[in-house]
């Protein structure tokens, strides 16, 4: 069988866009203990070095209700770097989510990596999009001092006017 250059680069177009489907821009995680969520926010660039360099994530709910929120970390090629991990948080409530846990912060759910992210994203999904977030990094400095910086998050929600 011969293959012409036009069936050619279909093939290998295809390949492409199916080894992007498993990263950050493929929908959301579906449901979030049972419940349907949608993504609400996707954050970059992501620093993960546990114990030296960690990203933290805050959420508001303002919804009237609880909610399930939860957070993904995506490598450097856009690919899943742990397990979804996620809060029931009530209304009006905050959580915060970190790639380790950092000293002197309360209530903190740690969302462990699968090792080091050197520039990575996330996602928040939810069951609500009633949603303020905050994002920064906390890199611990050679001198022993702490530095934070913020860091990027864009609202994003599919298929919903209504906030």
């Amino acid at each position: 069988m011969k293959m012409t250059v036009t069936t050619a680069v279909t093939i290998l177009a295809a390949l492409a866009l199916g080894s992007a489907r498993a990263g950050l821009l493929d929908g959301g995680p579906g449901a979030i203990d049972g419940v349907p969520s949608q993504v609400v926010y996707r954050i970059a660039p992501v620093y993960v070095e546990p114990g030296l360099a960690d990203t933290l994530v805050s959420c508001t709910n303002h919804d009237i209700a609880a909610a399930h929120v939860a957070l993904e970390w995506f490598d450097d090629n856009d690919r899943p770097a742990g397990r979804l991990v996620s809060a029931n948080v009530a209304a009006e409530a905050t959580v915060t989510f970190a790639s380790s846990q950092i000293s002197g912060r309360a209530n903190v759910v740690v969302v462990s990596t699968e090792g080091r992210i050197g520039h990575g994203k996330a996602r928040i999904s939810a069951t609500t999009t009633r949603l303020a977030c905050t994002a920064f990094h906390h890199v611990s400095m050679p001198d022993g001092g702490i530095k934070e910086d913020a860091v990027s998050l864009v609202k994003y929600v599919a298929h919903n006017t209504n906030y």
